[in-house]
């Protein structure tokens, strides 16, 4: 079963590789309206986010906000055909524009290392095949749950030229080496780790189980931080790229002042596109105290 399924995933991804842009976010629009009506888990879960982070918010704001992020989300899946079923040049040339490309330059010219940031937040997938574009990228990589998914994902991810290395042992070592010795690696910063890996710092006002590895590589190797996303544009004219510098309080030698200055780094991305923000995953699942999971009522 889990072959079918994973066989099927990709299928649907190649048939949007096949639509031009504009449709292809046409379809998604169109399966995000489903959702909207059948997905009651995802909506609820969207809710339960939102009243957490803003909870002044009014009732018909809420809804219609969250309607938005429900199409944000589609058509981010729907835009998977162009960042893995096509040419890397392709996908390139629906960015519009590049702003801030600077800070990533005097962090490279900096000698060493820059720890790009990408948190979940338009199209990130795009903000790997731009990176690799300009320079050698090594990135951290969560497989998927399907085993043929996956595979087949994996390979597509690393013909942008990025290389990517497991959430494992092996793969941190990776990171650090990349590093040490001038490179670049990319890390999503807003993903829950599991318990052992992170710690609680305050997102959008809400207590958030953070990774602290992203604080740690920056402590251990002297490496600079800089904020990446690709926001998406109105009308289906793609997208445009944004760089930003973190808070400098990212690289304070106190682990809770670095992951909160590094929440609060996100933050201020999310704040040029909210809606564009993965509000459809469980963000603040986990809590201090070990208190009941705040999602449970909205998924049971």
């Amino acid at each position: 079963m889990k072959k079918l399924v994973g066989h099927l995933m990709i299928a649907v991804i190649r048939l949007f590789s096949l639509m031009p842009l504009p449709l292809a976010h046409k379809v998604g629009r169109a399966a995000a309206w489903l959702a909207w009506h059948t997905g009651g888990s995802f909506r609820r879960i969207a809710e339960v986010n939102t009243r957490l982070c803003w909870p002044a918010m009014k009732p018909d704001e809420r809804q219609q906000f969250i309607r938005r992020a429900f199409r944000q989300n589609a058509m981010m899946f729907s835009e998977m055909g162009l960042m893995w079923a096509r040419p890397v040049d392709h996908a390139l040339g629906h960015i519009r524009d590049v702003h801030g490309e600077e800070i990533f330059q005097q962090a490279l010219a900096a000698g060493k290392g820059v720890l790009l940031l990408a948190p979940h937040l338009g199209n990130w997938e795009l903000t790997n095949t731009y990176i690799a574009s300009r320079t050698q990228l090594t990135a951290m990589y969560r497989p998927a749950r399907n085993p043929v998914f996956d595979e087949w994902m994996h390979g597509h991810r690393e013909k942008t030229g990025a290389d990517l290395v497991p959430t494992t042992t092996g793969g941190i070592k990776a990171l650090y080496r990349c590093l040490r010795g001038g490179g670049v690696v990319g890390i999503l910063p807003d993903q829950e780790p599991q318990p052992e890996s992170g710690e609680f710092a305050p997102f959008l006002g809400v207590e958030a189980l953070t990774p602290t590895l992203p604080v740690q590589l920056l402590q251990r190797t002297g490496a600079r931080a800089v904020l990446i996303y690709a926001r998406r544009l109105d009308n289906d004219r793609g997208f445009d790229i944004h760089f930003a510098a973190p808070d400098d309080d990212i690289y304070d030698s106190d682990a809770g002042v670095a992951l909160t200055a590094m929440n609060r780094s996100v933050e201020q991305c999310l704040q040029t596109c909210p809606d564009q923000y993965q509000w459809l995953y469980k963000r603040f699942k986990r809590q201090p105290g070990q208190r009941g999971n705040r999602y449970k009522a909205a998924t049971d």
